[in-house]
């Protein structure tokens, strides 16, 4: 397979254009800078928000890790022609996450003339910063998948990612509460210990990518592990890190009464919103039944433990401080 990776040097792209590789495909990776880190892979140095050069019949498969509105969609395809085009979206699509298990068929909303409009008056420098776009992220995504299925039908995937954790992560997520739980002592984790959780290995997003565009799948696919609690998914990393676990569960208002907000200083906790309640409990039975496998939670956590222990002098972009811990256990014992 002739396989074009778009964003072939991000995260996720470059987990892809290193499997492509190892699976034997004949993989370019179209980068603006020349920068190319995966062994074995072409380079194509080209900038789809300026022009592209004609690359009609030069590939079967296009993977588009970064696309983020329709014209940086439509100009790949105009300058690709019909091929099978797989396009990693979000499930930051959907409009109302207040139920669990939503699948692909729940409402997602396209942009709106303001989105596309704030979109394309993007300067060069932001337009593939996914952070970017705030809330016009999610229908812009959804508008992209629109241009792809409109344009290519059949020969159109599109993955709706959850969160990838993994060596690399830039997020720091997942790493944070690795790190946190290796480092051992008195942690606070806001209530309730049943609350959904749902990663995925970047690894098995790469191969499930992989394994749809050999064989063609067309489709949209919520890509993600099946839920687990939070309280398992913190027992899986305390066990791997050989350190005793001393949770200190308490309510989430003792965690913002100290200043911390979630999803930032609180890594993977969901914001207390109805609309996004269960953005971490979605329904992945079509992705399943069309190949997606995930590895052991304990594989992925011992990949980040290692990669971790070895940067350990380097701060994590997210998660609660020392101070702001022990402000929070203070509440938690003193709530008054």
């Amino acid at each position: 397979m002739r396989l074009l990776c778009v964003g072939g040097t991000g995260f996720l792209g470059g987990e892809v254009a290193r499997a492509a590789v190892t699976a034997g495909h004949e993989v370019t990776v179209m980068t603006r800078s020349g920068q190319n880190v995966t062994a074995g892979a072409a380079t194509l140095i080209a900038d789809r928000d300026q022009s592209l050069p004609d690359l009609y019949g030069a590939f079967d498969t296009i993977i588009d890790t970064c696309g983020y509105a329709p014209d940086m969609v439509n100009r790949l395809i105009a300058a690709v022609g019909h091929v099978h085009y797989v396009f990693v979206s979000s499930i930051s699509v959907y409009s109302d996450l207040s139920e669990p298990g939503q699948d692909e068929t729940a409402l997602a909303p396209t942009a709106s003339d303001a989105d596309l409009k704030f979109a394309y008056g993007t300067l060069p420098a932001h337009r593939t910063d996914a952070t970017h776009y705030g809330p016009a992220y999610g229908p812009l995504k959804r508008a992209c998948e629109e241009t792809v299925i409109a344009a290519l039908g059949d020969s159109a995937t599109v993955i709706r990612l959850g969160l990838i954790v993994g060596p690399g992560d830039k997020t720091d997520r997942f790493t944070w509460w690795v790190r946190r739980c290796d480092q051992g002592g008195a942690l606070p984790v806001p209530d309730p210990p049943d609350r959904s959780i749902q990663v995925i290995d970047i690894a098995d997003v790469a191969a499930f990518i992989l394994h749809l565009a050999e064989r063609r799948i067309g489709g949209i696919f919520n890509t993600t592990a099946p839920p687990m609690t939070f309280a398992a998914m913190l027992s899986a990393i305390f066990a791997q890190t050989q350190q005793p676990a001393d949770l200190r569960w308490g309510p989430l208002q003792a965690f913002t009464k100290a200043g911390l907000q979630p999803w930032s200083d609180l890594p993977l906790i969901v914001p207390d919103d109805p609309i996004v309640r269960h953005m971490l409990n979605v329904s992945t039975a079509r992705a399943q039944e069309a190949g997606l496998t995930c590895r052991p939670l304990e594989d992925t956590i011992q990949r980040i433990l290692s990669w971790d222990r070895g940067q350990r002098d380097a701060a994590l972009k997210c998660g609660m401080s020392g101070v702001a811990e022990q402000a929070v256990l203070h509440v938690l014992t003193d709530p008054a």
